[in-house]
Formats: structure tokens, C-alpha cells, sequence
């Protein structure tokens, strides 16, 4: 065969396996045109809660360290002196009145011994005084100065023997005996040989911010819990709000008293403080996160059925809401008791939006 002839009939075979190519690919094309698109329906999984009538109640959230309702640090008035005997130990309880600490007597001595210089003294003068020997502004001097070594001697009197101011528990030691006492705070901040307190009231202090101060008061409730005791909740109740803001902070200082008969919670520990400060009785609710708002109208989502798991699409019903809280809100009017509500993946939802109710809370 001539190279020419080779030449036409090669391009005879490409131009007809081109035509081949076209036309399969055409045949696809047209195959995929004839094809109906399929369109994967998506189902959400919600999760929902039976409307009922129950107590609601609002509340503010804080933490804090629980403290002794009374306490007190047991030091001398003068620093400076060796404690020669300690009377009581950390964890025992004493009574009122009852000799705690002793003191080494060296400055009292001292100073007893200038008071009955001072009081002969005085007495002298008050003698030369009466008969006209000395002036007025002599006898006054020498009177203030006896009175002021008068105080001296029963401030460090005072400070030999230190007893109970009240009953209470020994909570803290800071002096060993045979130390001197120099007024230097312990490893807790307070400065003593001892620290004593009633245990049987406790108390926590929180800050509070100004926009929920204005809603205590004396007398509300407070749940009080801590870590030691998960399941328990101590009952309290403030008993100070102050007045005055902080201006740096823009917070108010409020005091809660907690009853501690058993003597389970400790100065130190951490707690949790719900303070109710509304509630209502037997009220329609639902939980507060099947609330959705609409063009600023409040709505819910609900179903027909109540039995789950089941594939439906929800009604969206506009609703009044009363007292709305963390974890309720009230519903005045729009749904009956028993409505079963949407309570989450509901803030995207519409009419048409196929869901798979997983469960429903009642």
C-alpha cells in the first residue's frame, strides 16, 4: 500500500471513532437529562416535653467561701510578750470565760511597780493640793498621769490571761508555747495566738452585681450546696443586703445565714448559693428553651403524637409567656396542659421542616 493511500485510510478511522465518541457521549448526555434528580429528605432528631401545670421558681446564681456566723482571733493587746502556757487546742470546745492562754508577766510587774510609784505620788500631791502648795496645773498633770499608768496596768493585766470571749470551737492555733508573740498573721491571714467560733451558724458573703441586688432582701431563701456533700442542700437565708455599691466593682455585699446544727459544713469550704427571688404555685409551663421567638412574639413548636420515637413536622403556635426563667417559663395563654413542645434543634425550624421526635420529657 502506498504511503499515501495509508494516510487517507488512517484519517478514515479517526474521523469515524470521533463520531463513535460523540455519539456514546450524546447518549449519556441524554440518559442523564431522562433521569429524575433524587433529592435526600433530611429529618432532624428533636427532643420534646409535655406542657404542665407545676411551681416554678426564679433564681440568681453566685459561689463564695463559707465562714463562722461569729468568730474571733485570741491575742494579747501588747506584742511583745512569750506565751508560757496554751490551755486549749484546735478542735477542742470551750466555754465563756475560760482561760485559753497565758502570758509571761514581766511588763505587768513592770508596770505595777510604776503604779504604786505613781499612786504615792499622787496621793502626796493631792495632799500638798488641798493646802494650796501646788498649783492647779500641777495636781491635773500629775492626776492624768496616774490615770493613764492606771489604764496601762489593767491593758496588759488583760493581756497576761486570755479567756473565751464566748462559747466556741478552737479553729485555729498560731503560737507555740514558749514563743513570742510579734502580731504576725498566721498562714490563714489572721493574726493571734488562737481563733475560736460558733460553728453552729454559718454564713457566706457574695458580691452582687447591680442590676440582681435590687431584687434581695432580707429574709429570702437561699440553697446552699458543697462539693463534700453532693446530695445534701443547706437552707439559708440573707440576713444583710448592703445598701451601698462598690464603685470600682459596681457590686453590693449580701450575707447569707446558714443553720449548721450538725456541724457538717467548715469555715473555708466553697459553695454554690441559689437565692429564690420569685415563685409562683401551680402555674402552666414548659421548659424555657422550647420558647422561640418569632417577630418578637413568642412562640413553640408542637407535635400531635406523645408517644416517641416517631417522624413528623411540627406547628409553630404563638403563646404569652408569664415568669420566664434559666429553666421555665410560664404560659399564660395559646397552648392547653398536656401540648407536647419542641425543647431543642428548634430555633431554625419551620411547618415543612421533617423531624424525628426522640423523646418526651413529662
Amino acid at each position: 500500500m502506498s504511503p499515501q493511500r495509508f494516510k487517507k485510510s488512517l484519517s478514515l478511522i479517526c474521523v469515524a471513532a470521533l463520531v463513535l465518541t460523540l455519539g456514546a457521549g450524546c447518549n449519556r448526555k441524554k440518559e442523564e437529562d431522562a433521569a429524575p434528580a433524587e433529592v435526600e429528605k433530611i429529618v432532624l432528631p428533636v427532643r420534646g416535653a409535655v406542657a404542665v401545670t407545676r411551681d416554678i421558681v426564679q433564681t440568681l446564681n453566685f459561689s463564695g467561701n463559707i465562714d463562722a456566723f461569729r468568730r474571733a482571733a485570741i491575742a494579747p493587746a501588747v506584742m511583745g510578750s512569750r506565751v508560757l502556757r496554751i490551755h486549749a487546742e484546735e478542735g477542742q470546745a470551750v466555754q465563756e470565760g475560760q482561760l485559753l492562754v497565758r502570758l509571761e508577766d514581766f511588763q505587768l510587774r513592770q508596770s505595777e511597780a510604776q503604779l504604786k510609784q505613781l499612786e504615792a505620788d499622787y496621793k502626796r500631791m493631792e495632799s500638798l493640793h488641798s493646802r494650796g502648795s501646788v498649783t492647779q496645773q500641777q495636781y491635773e498633770q500629775m492626776k492624768s498621769g496616774y490615770s493613764a499608768a492606771q489604764a496601762g496596768y489593767e491593758l496588759l493585766k488583760n493581756s497576761v490571761e486570755l479567756r473565751a470571749p464566748f462559747a466556741g470551737t478552737i479553729i485555729g492555733k498560731y503560737v507555740n508555747e514558749g514563743e513570742v508573740y510579734t502580731g504576725a498573721p498566721g498562714v490563714d491571714g489572721i493574726s493571734g495566738v488562737l481563733a475560736i467560733a460558733q460553728l453552729g451558724r454559718m454564713k457566706i458573703e457574695v458580691m452582687v452585681p447591680e442590676q440582681n441586688f435590687v431584687h434581695l432582701r432580707p429574709g429570702q431563701i437561699a440553697n446552699v450546696r458543697v462539693d463534700a456533700f453532693p446530695d445534701t442542700v443547706f437552707e439559708g437565708r440573707i440576713f444583710t443586703v448592703n445598701p451601698a455599691l462598690n464603685r470600682m466593682s459596681r457590686t453590693s455585699r449580701v450575707a447569707i445565714e446558714i443553720k449548721n446544727d450538725r456541724q457538717l459544713l467548715k469555715p473555708g469550704m466553697f459553695a454554690k448559693v441559689e437565692i429564690i427571688t420569685n415563685s409562683l404555685k401551680n402555674v402552666l409551663a414548659v421548659p424555657a428553651t422550647a420558647i422561640v421567638m418569632r417577630d418578637g412574639q413568642a412562640h413553640v413548636f408542637t407535635v400531635e403524637n406523645n408517644t416517641a420515637p416517631f417522624v413528623t413536622t411540627p406547628a409553630l403556635v404563638a403563646v404569652r409567656t408569664g415568669l420566664v426563667t434559666d429553666k421555665d417559663a410560664q404560659i399564660l395563654d395559646g397552648i392547653s396542659e398536656g401540648t407536647v413542645v419542641l425543647t431543642d434543634n428548634n430555633v431554625s425550624l419551620s411547618n415543612s421542616t421533617g423531624i424525628r421526635v426522640m423523646s418526651i420529657a413529662k
